[in-house]
């Protein structure tokens, strides 16, 4: 081995610890804003973050069910957890609650962007107004979220951004062409936005889930699902709790040197 090499083995040994590793994925002192948290990607997610050691606020349409999960939440795993009513596609109400967010709980320290509908039918029957509700969600309320909690994590220099967008923002699925296109265009909102905030050490990344058992895919006749478990490499739909860790990675110091990523998690299904 030579000096340099004997030199840079010792300054990798003092920078990587077992203090140091442990702590990775320890989000303990960090605050998460997590919208579409009432139900779905969202609940796990929040879920894992404070078990994790996080805060939690849960941001969300569904007020009586983000009330009770906070509840919930917050008795099980001691954290501080508030639940804060928003339509996250109208400007006034996403203002508020994030300001009220801060009053009651602190800065943002991770965001999550996982509202979201969808409508699946053909391109041809869609109405405008419902083929605009696809955008106004995924699109327009992200960016809102995004513009005033990206603003503060850049005064501070620090903080994860991380948005749910999908498996349909890479490939081409049938019937569902508004949720895909507003998940293409949030996917590159997270790519624009990740070099926009990189100098201010803000990182942001996409998950981009498949076939996740979520009450969205409930929806689908069982012939559908079975037929989409069958086509999945993995052979069956994900689980919920199985975007926690992909979540929790690109929250923590883990991905620390991670920015502009989309990370899918599909079971293999993009693999094909």
């Amino acid at each position: 081995m030579t000096k340099l090499d004997d030199s840079a083995n010792r300054a990798m040994q003092d920078d990587i610890s077992a203090e140091s590793v442990r702590r990775l994925c320890d989000l303990s002192g960090k605050t998460a804003y997590i919208t579409g948290g009432g139900g779905g990607l969202g609940s796990a997610i929040a879920w894992g973050f404070a078990h994790a050691g996080a805060d939690i606020v849960l941001l969300d349409k569904q007020a009586e069910a983000i009330e009770e999960l906070a509840g919930l939440m917050s008795t099980q795993t001691r954290r501080k957890v508030i639940a804060l009513p928003v339509d996250i596609a109208q400007e006034e109400s996403v203002e508020a609650a994030l300001q009220t967010a801060r009053q009651a709980v602190g800065e943002c320290d991770v965001l999550v962007n996982g509202a979201g509908h969808n409508i699946r039918k053909p391109l041809v029957d869609f109405s405008v107004d419902e083929f605009n509700s696809l955008y106004a969600v995924h699109v327009q309320g992200a960016f809102l979220t995004c513009r005033t909690v990206g603003a503060r994590m850049r005064e501070r220099r620090s903080g994860s951004i991380i948005n749910i967008t999908s498996i349909t923002a890479h490939v081409g699925i049938e019937n569902v062409s508004a949720y895909a296109s507003a998940k293409g265009a949030l996917l590159q909102m997270t790519k624009t936005l990740a070099l926009e905030m990189a100098p201010w050490n803000v990182r942001v990344n996409a998950i981009s889930p498949g076939y996740i058992e979520t009450p969205l895919t409930l929806q689908h006749a069982p012939e559908v699902r079975e037929r989409v478990a069958r086509d999945t490499p993995m052979g069956r739909m994900g689980r919920p709790s199985e975007i926690i860790g992909p979540a929790l990675f690109l929250a923590s110091e883990s991905a620390s040197f991670v920015t502009g990523a989309s990370l899918v998690v599909d079971g293999g299904w993009t693999a094909v």
